[in-house]
């Protein structure tokens, strides 16, 4: 990053550091000086008006309606503003999607909350996410509940304020746009990839379907996926088996090789080897210990 683009910190918007989030609505009539995001990223929804967001090396018109997330070390600013008025939601991404243990399966919100974040910096990418009138109200009031509830802060406003945000995502990865032609490449391709690893990873996938369902090539998918994800597709199916294992034998009576087969292995002496390299003991141990 040049050391003449600043770099915003959360905690110049919030010290509470057991609470990493922070939420306002604010007004541009001025330009907005370029910046990158050093360890937080921020949800944007455009309230009203207009402005050009200049991202990397890009520029983008953006208006009411207009969403979209910029992550972790990506410059950007806005220019043009004409009553430009948004809605600034800054988190730290892990800690607010913890809560949320099935959201990951939904590919408006791979799409939005993953991969935008993270392929905007290194391609030409517009956001693809505008809320329209017939659903505008229904955000724009639970925006309302939660500027209010984080100005006032009373007792258990940090749990509202996760309840209400988890309601604000699941909303708006459902109305993501994935209405493109296909052949396309896109952010919503690969968001679809990943939400067939997160509905089928205990069947047999290989890169090939994976990357088939994305419209890139093995490679380029490969790529693409490991920058954003940080590990690879099989890694990911791997990470997602073993972890629903866990859950299997803190729960079910099932024998070792039946949980193997319920999470996508074959061969219970592989599973019971890839376990205990992940877990650091055995699947039978994991049991007695939980």
């Amino acid at each position: 990053m040049s050391d003449n683009i600043p770099e915003a910190r959360l905690n110049w918007f919030t010290n509470d550091v057991d609470f990493p989030f922070f939420i306002q609505y604010g007004k541009h009539d001025k330009d907005l000086y370029i910046h990158s995001h050093k360890d937080f990223n921020e949800l944007v929804i455009v309230i009203d008006g207009s402005a050009v967001h200049m991202v990397n090396n890009e520029e983008y018109l953006i208006k009411k309606g207009d969403v979209f997330v910029v992550g972790n070390d990506t410059v950007h600013g806005y220019k043009n503003t004409n009553n430009f008025r948004i809605c600034n939601i800054m988190y730290h991404h892990n800690e607010m999607f913890s809560a949320m243990p099935d959201i990951a399966a939904s590919a408006g919100y791979q799409a939005l909350f993953v991969l935008e974040p993270r392929i905007i910096k290194e391609q030409s990418f517009k956001n693809r996410l505008k809320i329209y009138r017939e659903n505008y109200t229904a955000v724009k009031s639970i925006l309302d509940d939660m500027v209010m509830e984080y100005e006032n802060m009373s007792d258990c406003s940090k749990s509202m304020l996760i309840s209400q945000f988890i309601r604000l995502a699941v909303m708006l990865s459902r109305l993501y746009s994935f209405d493109v032609s296909e052949n396309e490449h896109d952010v919503i391709n690969i968001a679809k990839a990943v939400s067939y690893i997160e509905n089928h990873f205990d069947e047999s996938i290989s890169v090939a379907k994976l990357a088939e369902l994305s419209y890139y090539s093995e490679r380029h998918f490969m790529r693409i996926f490991k920058n954003t994800y940080d590990c690879s597709p099989i890694e990911y199916i791997i990470n997602l088996r073993i972890n629903r294992a866990c859950a299997l034998l803190k729960g079910l009576n099932l024998t070792i090789s039946e949980t193997a087969e319920k999470c996508g292995f074959d061969d219970v002496n592989y599973f019971s080897r890839l376990f205990k390299k992940k877990i650091g003991v055995s699947p039978s141990e994991f049991r007695k210990k939980n």
